[in-house]
């Protein structure tokens, strides 16, 4: 900071108003200044944050936007199973908060209210922190944007916005991993260029915090992809896994 300037227009005006400046604590004055110049500062670079934590989220590879507004208070809990998995939802959700870094796996039935509870995790550490960026992408879309992209410029540049934004986040959801063999008689491995995108998606997000959801077995996950890329992406510790074997949602 350049220190304050006493001389000139300043004298004539203390003398004017009768100020004697040589009473006044000029390091008293520098020093208040220079607080409230910090402290705007501060406060430009945490609208700036929040514009940009706004920017990716609302960015997300979603099918229906509106989604994107679920919170912890829309879930409807009528079982108590669903209880259960409510509130490891909501532990998870203070433990990222609290800031643990890691995979997280939500698996089970279709329309259980996996999604639902990632999506709420999500907007619960949006309006609860500041500095965690958020992003949501649905694989299956990611998968065909990136597919259609060799072909189509304009959608190879929205598949590279979508994995740059995988890229940085602080908090992913990686929503329906396995849906792109979903619509397979049996189980089989995915293609090479699938398996090539999750190698770079998992390589991004080493140590960061992941949310996985998938209608597949651990098991069926394994057959579809390669080891390290399950290893990379999927929860190790049973607190950090939720099985979904609620009714389905979409029917209640």
């Amino acid at each position: 900071m350049e220190p304050l300037n006493l001389d000139g227009p300043m004298r004539r005006i203390a003398k004017k108003h009768g100020i004697d400046l040589s009473k006044l604590d000029i390091q008293k004055i520098i020093d208040a200044r220079d607080a409230r110049e910090e402290q705007e500062a501060i406060r430009f670079t945490q609208i700036n944050n929040q514009i940009k934590k706004k920017r990716l989220y609302n960015s997300s590879l979603i099918s229906d936007f509106e989604d994107l507004s679920q919170t912890f208070d829309d879930f409807r809990i009528t079982d108590a199973k669903q209880k259960s998995e409510f509130d490891k939802a909501k532990n998870i959700a203070e433990r990222i908060l609290n800031g643990e870094i890691g995979n997280y796996t939500f698996a089970g039935n279709a329309g259980s209210g996996k999604t639902m509870l990632a999506i709420s995790i999500l907007n619960y550490i949006n309006q609860n922190n500041d500095a965690k960026s958020c992003y949501f992408a649905s694989f299956s879309m990611l998968v065909n944007e990136n597919i259609n992209g060799i072909h189509d410029p304009g959608q190879r540049r929205d598949a590279l916005r979508a994995e740059s934004c995988i890229k940085n986040c602080d908090v992913l959801v990686l929503d329906d991993l396995g849906s792109e063999t979903a619509m397979k008689s049996d189980t089989r491995e995915a293609s090479d260029y699938t398996q090539s995108l999750l190698f770079r998606i998992a390589d991004y997000r080493k140590s960061k915090v992941n949310i996985v959801t998938t209608n597949n077995s651990s098991k069926e996950l394994q057959s579809i992809y390669n080891s390290k890329i399950y290893s990379r992406l999927i929860a190790k510790k049973a607190n950090n896994a939720i099985r979904f074997d609620s009714k389905d949602m979409r029917n209640v």
